[in-house]
């Protein structure tokens, strides 16, 4: 399907920004899976998904003015998505949402092992399953900003200059939010061992 991302954007943009709908269109196709994976891991499988992710292109094409383009789409588009799930997070501070009900088992394992130190193997899977229930309910009560820097880092796996671009923030800033989600997810799950032990 034509390049690599980024091979032709400023062409799709200056024509999307001249009302070629087509234009928006193509680059809508070409982010649409990366914004779709930020919206479902930070926001959870949640019904209203789609509509998120349909947000945050109505948003980009909105600002689309506003985009300049000797800078790459791709940390913008993701900027937006961003910030659109943290508000979204802040909303719903109340809800239950699962934050990676689609994440693969190498996924989960990933970020289990991010968090704490998991059981031994030959330890049993029912341990494995109380930590991953831990895990849901820690994640689900990070602050907004530190779980988006979380997702994008732990889960996504972005470089912490895609991180920080996609915050907003300076790369110190964004390693500072990922360190924090770590501590705090870390220290719960110790103090959770220790009452095991206990």
């Amino acid at each position: 399907m034509g390049g690599a991302p980024g091979n032709d954007d400023s062409g799709l943009i200056r024509a999307a920004r001249d009302g070629d709908r087509d234009a928006f269109g193509l680059l809508v196709e070409r982010y649409r899976d990366a914004v779709w994976r930020t919206v479902r891991r930070t926001l959870g499988n949640t019904a209203d998904a789609e509509d998120a992710v349909q947000e945050v292109f109505i948003r980009a094409l909105v600002g689309l003015d506003r985009f300049d383009p000797r800078y790459p789409f791709a940390p913008w588009i993701l900027r937006i998505a961003a910030n659109y799930c943290i508000d979204r997070l802040r909303r719903r501070k109340t809800d239950r949402t699962r934050l990676w009900s689609d994440l693969s088992e190498s996924e989960e394992r990933r970020v289990l092992e991010r968090m704490s130190t998991l059981p031994h193997a030959d330890e049993g899977e029912p341990d494995r399953g109380r930590y991953l229930e831990v895990a849901r309910g820690l994640l689900e009560r990070l602050p907004a900003k530190r779980r988006m820097a979380f997702v994008l880092r732990e889960i996504e796996g972005r470089e912490y200059a895609e991180v920080a671009a996609a915050l907003g923030v300076p790369e110190t800033t964004a390693r500072v939010r990922v360190w924090r989600a770590r501590h705090e997810l870390h220290r719960e799950f110790r103090k959770l061992e220790k009452k095991g032990e206990g």
